[in-house]
């Protein structure tokens, strides 16, 4: 091909092979490709503190089918609240696809508060959400105070088990 030939034009009908696949074939491969680039934290939960793998970013239906295996399968911990606030917007309305996010709440309750707030109107009523305490220096009343203002002790959408010294389970009730 000559230097001052036109490059083809990508044909819109063109399937990308990767989506001619079988579903059970692609899914391993977004697993497998998100392991690879993410990996895990020593208790197989993944930690969102960084970008999602680039395979998400190439089009829409391997960014949805992706997304399904990637959040309604594994663990998510959110250690700082900013990071959780810029996975909800990466995430946009993909954030109910969550089925289990881990939040280490620190003294910085105010900023945990802004990303509650933010987070509870679009997830999915599978969502199990367990808060831990980061801070030893937090005490319980002040904990408590804060889940009570972010809404999750109202009996009527959440219900609430402790899980150890550390650990407060929330699941939605379903309607």
């Amino acid at each position: 091909m000559a230097l001052d030939s036109p490059l083809p034009i990508p044909n819109p009908n063109h399937t990308l092979p990767l989506l001619s696949m079988p579903a059970e074939i692609r899914n391993a491969i977004y697993e497998y490709v998100v392991r690879s680039e993410w990996g895990h934290t020593s208790q197989d939960y993944f930690v969102l503190d960084r970008p999602l793998p680039a395979l998400f970013r190439t089009n829409r239906q391997i960014r949805s089918e992706a997304l399904d295996v990637f959040l309604l399968k594994n663990h998510f911990h959110v250690y700082t609240s900013s990071i959780g606030l810029k996975w909800l917007h990466i995430l946009g309305k993909d954030v109910s696809r969550f089925r289990f996010l881990i939040m280490f709440i620190d003294l910085n309750l105010e900023s945990w508060h802004r990303y509650l707030r933010a987070l509870l109107p679009v997830v999915s009523n599978y969502l199990e959400l367990r808060i831990r305490r980061a801070a030893v220096t937090l005490s319980d009343a002040r904990l408590e105070a804060f889940l009570q203002a972010a809404g999750l002790y109202d009996r009527s959408r959440w219900a609430c088990e402790p899980n150890g010294a550390n650990e407060i389970i929330f699941k939605q009730l379903q309607a």
